[in-house]
This record gives structure tokens, sequence and C-alpha cells, in this order.
């Protein structure tokens, strides 16, 4: 039995030895990167498109004869959208794309601008927030971690908008209709009159086309692939605002193989990926108005564009119950400090200009 204990320490020491022991010139490392989602969307494309070949380019230039040997999978070849927290969590993947609003179990405190609409149009700004908060916020960094994740980089959309059967002249025109929403979303309905109906983008045009729902709050970089004006001609810009949805993440035991200064670069790089995917998803929503316009009347049915007033954006978000309070409730009633993140996410953005319609903060 001793001789067992003996081998037993024995192995875990040389364990321990082995993952501190210093990385050599000229090694390799070897990295799986996968995404549920295709390249064609931008928080995927820009994995290939930039942060891979700039780590690379980093990595070299340290000059200690690093590589990265990279085997990329998207397109949800591994996994579908609703493992992707696992998939990275558990080794399938070293580096992936999270989509953390599919994951309000693991990452509660990081729904928060799901429950704090209209806060700000700007994916970039809001994705700079996200960044400093994931690092600055021990209960955001937290989510992360205790699933054996490190954060390298946020995600964020362009602004919601209604894509619909009918005209919007108001926020009164809902009432009674069925409108199809991603599930996370489905409180923005609530004070409307309107019923919510449980959809996701590949659903939208069919659920529209027959009956099941009379539009879809969604994205515009979302709804061009799919041509869902086709089924809902009246594209009404409700400008709700940008969300946060999930990041780019690295497998923490992975993160641990890799030498101190290949970390760094991965976090600096992270932080382009940001950066870059903005600059995507904004010249993808400009692309898809722009051409909608264009085709506006050439279309069939011929498309109806129109923008409101902040005034009648603020007559739907102010007859919205308060949805921030109710999620702070319940995620303080499980010991989860949802108060202060609220109030420094909110802060946060108004330090760096926004404008919110609605000061959820300033309601509890």
């Amino acid at each position: 039995m001793w001789h067992q204990s003996l081998l037993s320490v024995g192995l875990t020491a040389c364990l321990v030895i082995a993952q501190s022991l210093p990385a050599q010139a000229g090694e390799t490392f070897k990295l799986n990167v996968g995404a549920s989602h295709p390249t064609s969307l931008p928080w995927v494309g820009v994995i290939p498109e930039h942060f891979i070949p700039e780590v690379n380019r980093r990595v070299e230039a340290l000059g200690k004869g690093y590589s990265i040997q990279w085997n990329e999978t998207y397109g949800g070849q591994l996994y579908k959208a609703n493992a992707t927290l696992s998939s990275v969590a558990d080794g399938i993947v070293d580096i992936g794309w999270v989509f953390s609003n599919l994951e309000g179990s693991k990452q509660p405190l990081s729904q928060v601008t799901i429950y704090t609409p209209a806060v700000s149009d700007d994916p970039q700004l809001v994705m700079a927030v996200f960044n400093e908060l994931n690092e600055t916020l021990p209960a955001l960094k937290a989510e992360w971690e205790k699933n054996n994740l490190v954060f390298l980089g946020a995600c964020s959309g362009d602004p919601y908008h209604l894509f619909t059967t009918f005209p919007l002249n108001s926020v009164a025109d809902l009432k009674g209709r069925k409108i199809s929403t991603p599930g996370v979303l489905a409180s923005w309905m609530r004070g409307t009159g309107g019923v919510a109906v449980q959809g996701a983008l590949p659903s939208y045009y069919t659920d529209i086309q027959t009956g099941l729902s009379e539009g879809a709050l969604s994205l515009t970089s979302g709804v061009m692939g799919i041509k869902l004006y086709e089924v809902a001609p009246y594209v009404t810009k409700v400008n709700l605002g940008s969300t946060y949805f999930g990041a780019l993440a690295i497998n923490k035991d992975s993160w641990k193989r890799l030498p101190p200064e290949v970390r760094q670069i991965l976090k600096d790089v992270g932080r382009e990926y940001s950066q870059k995917m903005g600059e995507a998803v904004l010249g993808l929503y400009a692309q898809g108005m722009q051409q909608m316009q264009a085709n506006a009347t050439s279309s069939q049915p011929p498309l109806v564009i129109s923008e409101w007033t902040r005034e009648q954006r603020l007559a739907w978000i102010s007859q919205m119950p308060n949805i921030a309070a109710e999620w702070v409730r319940d995620n303080e009633a499980k010991g989860l400090p949802a108060r202060e993140v609220l109030s420094a996410y909110m802060n946060a953005m108004r330090q760096r200009g926004a404008q919110p319609l609605r000061n959820w903060d300033q309601e509890l």
C-alpha cells in the first residue's frame, strides 16, 4: 500500500513540476479554435481574419522561436450555440467564442445589458466597457474563471430594430401583435401590449411567412443574410440599444500551459478582437441599411424604412416595467452582487458619453 502511495505522490509531483517548467526556446504550442457560428458573422470572422494572424506576428516578434500551431473549426462543426461555454471549458477547443446570453445559469451577471435596453447604440462603446469591467469587477471576472475560462475580448452587436408586416408609428401599434424575439429579449415586449414569440434568427423568416409571428426584433447585421425584409417589409429603426452578448475566451488549463509573454499577447490581441469586431459590425450595419434603402422601391413588396424619434423611443422604454430592478432583486436574492454590476455598467457608460433613455440604476 505504501508503495502505491509513494508512486501516487511521485506522479503528482512530476506533473506539477512539468506544468511549472518554463517554455523552451523554439517550442510550438498547439491551440484548437472553434465557434458555433460561421465566419460570415463578425464575432467569428475576426478570429481568422485578425486575431490569429496578429497573435502569430507578435509571438514571432518575441524572438524566442515560439510558434503556435492552430487548428480552426467554425460553423458549428464541433458544437452548437447552446454549448459554446462548455465546449471551451471542457477543452473541446482551447479558444472559442462564448455566447453568454444563452448561459444565464452559469453567467447570470453577464446578462445585465439584456435588462437595460436603450443605453447606447454603439457596440464599440459597450465592448470597451465590458473589456474593463470583466477585469475590474471580481464578480464578473469570476463568471469566467469559475467555469474554467479566461476572458479575452467582449462581443456586442448593432442596435436592435423591428422588422414587421405592418407599419409602426408608435408603441401603441404593437398592441396585440406577435413579435418574434430571441428568448432573452422577450422582456423588452412587456408593457407594449405586444406578444413575444420565442424565436431565433434562423426561424424568423418562416415564422413570419407562416403567420406564427408578424415581425421580429433583431439586428440588421443578422437579418440581411436571411433577407427577412422579403416577408417583413416595414423596417422601423427603434434603436433599442446594443447589448453585450458574450466574448472570446480561452480554456484556463490551456492558458496555464502558455508562457506569460504569450498569455499577455492573447490578452492584448483579445482587446483588438473587440475593436475589429466593432468595426465589422458597424460596417455590416451601414451596408445593410444602404442596401435596403437602395432596393426599397424595387423590392416586392416595397420596403418602408422609418426611424423613430427620441420621443417615440422614450414612450416605449418609459412604459416598460423596471426589468432592471427585477433582475437585481432576483440575483441579489441568490447572493449575487447584481446592484454593483448594474451601477458599474451604467456609470461606465455615462462616463464615456452615453445618454441612456432610462437610467435604470437610479430607479432601484
